[in-house]
């Protein structure tokens, strides 16, 4: 429950931050796309190992999160090692979590290699919620619209959760797993093991200092969490990366284009916990399929949609 002048501080933050909007720039290089690949040991692409990709190569779906870096000094960032950007007032909302995004592409315009590129991104809308399983929580839409000079490339919409951390919140922890199953059988699947140098690359890559992922200390101490955590993001890349291995091989596509694809975290993701990425196809026509992942318990964790182009 929020105290009276931290209901003053997010009427006000609220209200200020609908309003805001951050323009950041950036080059689409060769060498984050290989180093991300090489990071994911990717099937499917043709800029692994020492390849870099050629200029004017599509940006595979989900890799756009090496570009744009929260340009922020260390001391500027918040308590977590997140930056404070469109963040609530805190305390009380001193916990952040990724809840999900959703993708949509333009792809006659899409990203490429030494593409000179912006990110336009600014809320969508705020929720405010009280009470429940997180104790009071705020629930963050933000718009994040990449442009190259031909024009609107994509949108990421993500949603992030920041969870209160007041005392006197019964909260129950979000380590707890929920046990949710997926009645539905794949139809390809492949188990993996999220090393620590996994999560750290990814972190270096999309320079993510969440300390959630890389800080086992803090993660279990601070978060009440057992281990450090899978990011959101990467999540995301590796279900659109199975599909993508997926046509490889069934049908021998290179290139696998999306025009839309979105997911939720539904459960935590640790370290050294196997995975299991899973994906059934939705119809007939081919073009949409059910993407999701199952924890080391068999529990669903993320699920998702992809449209093909």
């Amino acid at each position: 429950m929020l105290y009276s002048s931290q209901v003053d501080s997010m009427n006000e933050w609220q209200s200020r931050t609908l309003q805001e909007h951050t323009e950041t720039k950036d080059i689409i290089t060769a060498s984050p796309l290989n180093l991300l690949a090489n990071t994911l040991n990717e099937k499917s692409l043709s800029f692994t190992g020492d390849t870099l990709p050629k200029r004017g190569t599509m940006v595979p779906a989900t890799y756009h999160h090496v570009y744009f870096p929260p340009r922020t000094r260390e001391n500027e960032l918040a308590s977590d090692g997140y930056e404070t950007q469109f963040h609530p007032p805190s305390p009380p909302f001193n916990q952040r979590m990724w809840a999900g995004a959703e993708l949509i592409f333009d792809n006659e315009n899409p990203l490429r290699v030494q593409d000179q590129a912006k990110m336009i991104t600014k809320v969508n809308r705020i929720e405010q919620k009280k009470g429940g399983r997180l104790g009071d929580s705020v629930m963050v839409w933000l718009d994040k619209d990449i442009y190259n000079k031909k024009g609107w490339s994509m949108r990421e919409q993500r949603c992030l959760i920041y969870a209160s951390t007041n005392k006197n919140d019964p909260v129950e922890s979000t380590s707890v797993q929920r046990s949710i199953k997926m009645k539905k059988k794949p139809e390809f699947s492949t188990v993996i093991q999220p090393t620590s140098i996994l999560l750290f690359r990814y972190s270096a890559l999309t320079f993510n200092s969440h300390m959630i992922h890389y800080d086992q200390d803090y993660a279990r101490n601070i978060e009440n969490h057992p281990s450090c955590l899978v990011h959101g993001p990467l999540s995301s890349t590796l279900l659109v990366t199975l599909l993508r291995n997926h046509l490889y091989a069934q049908e021998s596509k290179q290139d696998l284009i999306l025009k839309s694809f979105q997911y939720r975290c539904l459960a935590p993701l640790y370290v050294n916990q196997p995975l299991t990425l899973c994906g059934r196809k939705l119809n007939t026509n081919g073009k949409i399929f059910e993407l999701w992942i199952n924890d080391y318990q068999g529990n669903l964790a993320v699920k998702g949609s992809a449209i093909l182009a």
